[in-house]
C-alpha cells in the first residue's frame, strides 16, 4: 500500500510539472492545467470502459493490459476475481459432497423453515412423502402431509412448545397399505430436518410376530385345557366313577397327538429356515418319492372317497434336499384331501414344462377367495379355522411350502375359484432339473 500511495503521488507531482512547463512555454498556466486535466480524465473514462466491458461483456478472464494506477487496479481485481472463483469451487465440491451423501442416506431428507416451506429435499423423500423437486420447492410441508398426527407434531414445534424425541408412524401418503416413520429434528437456525423411512416391512414382521405368539398359544391352550379337564375330572372320585375311561383317553390322546403335531411342524419350519445347504449336492428321485406319496394318499382318503390320480414323469429328477421337498409336496396332496368335500377329484402332476419341472395339485373343492390368497402361505393362518381344526390343519403346512420352496429358488402360486376349485403349483427352474438317463437295451 505504501509503494502504490508514492506511485500516485510522484505521478501526481509529474502531471503537475508537465502543467506549469507547458504553461511556462505557452504563457498561460490555465490553459494548460484544464489540457492536463482533461488527458487525464479522458484517460480514466477509457479505463472506466475498458474495466466495465472486462466485468460484463468480455467472457475472457484475464484482464486488459494497462500501466500505472489502472494496471494495480486490473490486477488487483483480477486477484480477487480468481480468489472467489476458488472459493466457490470449493463451496461447489463442500455441496457436491453434502448432496451425494444426503441421497445416499437411507432415508427421506426434508428441509423446511419453521413456518413449513420446503427448501430442500433427496429423491427419496419422492418415494416416501410423494414430494416431486423442484417443483416442490417454497411450497408448505403441511399442506403436502395432511395426516393429523403430523399437523399435531409439526404444530408443537412451529409453536417452540416442544421437540419430541419419539417418531411418529403414519399411513404413507402415496400408498394406502405401506407405512412410514418420520422423526422431526433441528437443522440450521430456523430450520427443520424431516426424515422419513419406509417401515412396511419391519411392521409387517411385528405384526406377524404378534400373532405367532398369540397363535401358538391360542393352538396350544385348547389341547390343554382337554386335558387338565379330564386330569381333574379323574382326580374327583365321584367323576372318576362316572367317567367313560375309554373315551376321555381318547380324547386326550387326540390332545396330545395334535401338540406333538404342532411342535414337530414348528420344529421342522425353524429347520428349513436355517438350513443353508447347497441343494446341488443331492439330487432327488421325485418320482420314487411320488409313488411314496400316494399310497399315504390313499391311507389318507380311505374315509374321504375321492378320486386322486397321479401323473407323474418317471424320468423327471431335480437337484434339492429330499426331506425338504418331500415335506412341500406330501403338505400340498394333504391339504387337498382334507378340503376337498366327499368325492372330490384331486390331481397330481409332476411333467417338465418349457425346461422346468413343474409340480401342480388341482381339486374340485370348495375354492378360496381372492382376499386370502396372498395371505396362505402365512403362519397359522386359516380361512376357515373351524374347519381347519376339525381336518387336524395346524396352520404351518404352506408356510413350510413356502420355505422350502424359496430355498429351492422357486414359489408356490395358486388359482382358486369359488366352488368350483383349487390349483397349488410351483415350478423349479432349468438349471434345477435332471433328465434320467435311460439304459441302453444292449445293457
Amino acid at each position: 500500500m505504501p509503494s502504490l500511495l508514492i506511485k500516485v503521488l510522484s505521478r501526481c507531482i509529474l502531471m503537475v510539472s508537465i502543467s506549469f512547463t507547458l504553461g511556462y512555454f505557452t504563457g498561460s498556466y490555465a490553459l494548460s492545467f484544464l489540457f492536463v486535466l482533461s488527458l487525464v480524465f479522458i484517460w480514466f473514462n477509457y479505463n472506466l470502459i475498458r474495466l466495465n466491458d472486462w466485468l460484463w461483456s468480455k467472457k475472457n478472464l484475464y484482464p486488459p493490459k494497462s500501466s500505472g494506477l489502472w494496471s494495480e487496479v486490473f490486477d488487483g481485481i483480477y486477484r480477487l476475481q480468481k480468489k472467489n472463483r476458488s472459493r466457490r469451487k470449493e463451496q461447489g465440491q463442500l455441496l457436491k459432497r453434502f448432496r451425494d451423501g444426503a441421497e445416499a442416506l437411507p432415508d427421506a431428507a426434508v428441509v423446511v423453515q419453521t413456518n413449513g416451506q420446503i427448501i430442500w429435499c433427496n429423491k427419496l423423500a419422492s418415494h416416501v412423502f410423494g414430494l416431486r423437486w423442484p417443483e416442490d420447492s417454497g411450497l408448505i410441508i403441511t399442506n403436502l402431509l395432511r395426516n393429523p398426527i403430523f399437523l399435531e407434531q409439526f404444530k408443537l414445534i412451529k409453536d417452540n412448545t416442544e421437540i419430541l424425541d419419539e417418531s411418529l408412524i403414519i399411513p404413507s401418503p402415496i400408498e394406502r397399505d405401506c407405512t412410514i416413520e418420520i422423526r422431526i429434528v433441528p437443522y440450521a437456525f430456523g430450520q427443520l430436518l424431516i426424515l422419513g423411512r419406509d417401515v412396511t416391512q419391519i411392521s409387517r414382521l411385528n405384526q406377524m410376530r404378534k400373532d405367532f405368539i398369540a397363535n401358538v398359544s391360542h393352538e396350544l391352550r385348547t389341547p390343554l385345557t382337554v386335558l387338565q379337564g379330564y386330569l381333574e375330572m379323574m382326580d374327583d372320585p365321584d367323576m372318576a366313577n362316572a367317567l367313560h375311561n375309554k373315551k376321555a383317553i381318547g380324547m386326550m390322546s387326540d390332545q396330545c397327538e395334535r401338540m406333538f403335531s404342532l411342535v414337530n411342524q414348528l420344529l421342522v419350519l425353524s429347520r428349513i429356515e436355517a438350513n443353508r445347504d447347497n441343494i446341488f449336492d443331492h439330487l432327488v428321485d421325485v418320482p420314487a418319492m411320488l409313488l411314496l406319496l400316494e399310497t399315504e394318499a390313499e391311507q389318507i382318503n380311505s374315509d374321504r372317497g375321492h378320486k386322486i390320480s397321479f401323473h407323474v414323469d418317471h424320468d423327471l429328477l431335480i437337484h434339492g434336499v429330499e426331506d425338504e421337498l418331500r415335506s412341500a409336496f406330501t403338505n400340498l396332496v394333504k391339504n387337498a384331501i382334507r378340503y376337498t368335500p366327499n368325492g372330490g377329484d384331486v390331481v397330481v402332476r409332476w411333467e417338465l414344462i418349457n425346461a422346468q419341472a413343474k409340480f401342480s395339485v388341482t381339486d374340485n373343492g370348495d375354492g378360496i377367495e381372492a382376499q386370502h390368497l396372498s395371505r396362505l402361505t402365512e403362519r397359522f393362518y386359516r380361512v376357515d379355522k373351524a374347519r381347519a381344526r376339525s381336518t387336524g390343519g395346524s396352520g404351518l403346512g404352506l408356510s413350510i411350502v413356502k420355505h422350502v420352496l424359496a430355498h429351492h429358488r422357486s414359489q408356490l402360486e395358486i388359482e382358486s375359484v369359488v366352488d368350483e376349485g383349487s390349483c397349488f403349483y410351483f415350478e423349479f427352474p432349468a438349471e434345477l432339473v435332471v433328465k434320467r438317463q435311460k439304459r441302453s437295451k444292449s445293457a
